[in-house]
């Protein structure tokens, strides 16, 4: 399919989205986490279809030095963040959720329906607007997570502050970076699917999607910030390897 059409569709999937929302407002958290996941389920089929596949790669790119080294550092950020202080805390609360069946469905949701849109149809689309870049990679995962930000001002309509959903566009855009870096790596959509799920499975999220916390913003800045850096640095290394490995296939 055209990047054009792939652009196009995943606009549909979002408004078909603010559909699904509509239709069961006011349910219980039990048929709003169902049909998330139903439709989810339903997307994730479609986008397969289109793309015919879950990788990028017929094979792995082997990674060079530069890129392990900053591959190391890149990973200790991500466990650091995600695997010990997010995905342990989230599991240590939901050990006392009374819904926790409908949050674990509202979580697989995210999880599958926005990593396919974005990591899947978005980022495919993406690749092909930048097939000629020289940082064709990082480029289109900067532009995915850019997308995957801005997905996140929807929050607004359900009352959500400004500001706090400011810093969640902008710790979304750097996570969509991050999950289109695991992508590239793992040549799979499966295992951001599986992460960003266990990130969003917390308690009430079946009740209720907003945030109202505000976190300080020079912190924030500095946190999030740090992270962009390293993870734009390892994409640049990816693209290097890349590189490296399409004139090695050349010889």
């Amino acid at each position: 399919m055209a990047w054009g059409k792939e652009f196009w569709l995943a606009a549909l999937f979002l408004v078909l989205l603010m559909g699904v929302d509509f239709s069961v407002r006011g349910a219980g958290p039990l048929v709003r986490g169902g049909a998330r996941l139903i439709f989810a389920l339903v997307v994730a089929g479609i986008v397969f279809y289109v793309l015919g596949t879950m990788k990028i790669f017929q094979t792995k790119i082997k990674l060079g030095t530069f890129a392990k080294i900053w591959g190391f550092i890149f990973g200790i950020c991500l466990g650091g963040l995600f695997l010990l202080i997010s995905i342990l805390g989230h599991t240590a609360l939901m050990m006392h959720a009374k819904t926790v069946v409908a949050d674990t469905m509202m979580a697989l949701s995210a999880g599958i329906f926005e990593e396919f849109l974005c990591r899947g149809l978005l980022f495919s689309a993406f690749l092909s607007v930048f097939k000629q870049a020289k940082y064709k990679f990082t480029e289109a995962a900067l532009a995915s997570g850019i997308f995957f930000g801005l997905f996140h001002f929807m929050n607004l309509i359900s009352g959500q502050g400004f500001f706090p959903t400011l810093q969640q566009a902008a710790y979304a855009f750097v996570i969509g970076a991050i999950f289109a870096s695991i992508r590239l790596t793992t040549n799979t959509l499966t295992w951001v699917v599986l992460i960003h799920a266990l990130i969003d499975w917390q308690p009430g999220i079946s009740v209720t999607h907003t945030v109202s916390s505000l976190a300080s913003w020079p912190v924030f800045l500095a946190v999030w910030g740090t992270i962009l850096v390293v993870t734009v640095i390892f994409l640049i290394a990816f693209d290097s390897s890349y590189r490296q490995e399409s004139v090695k296939e050349d010889v």
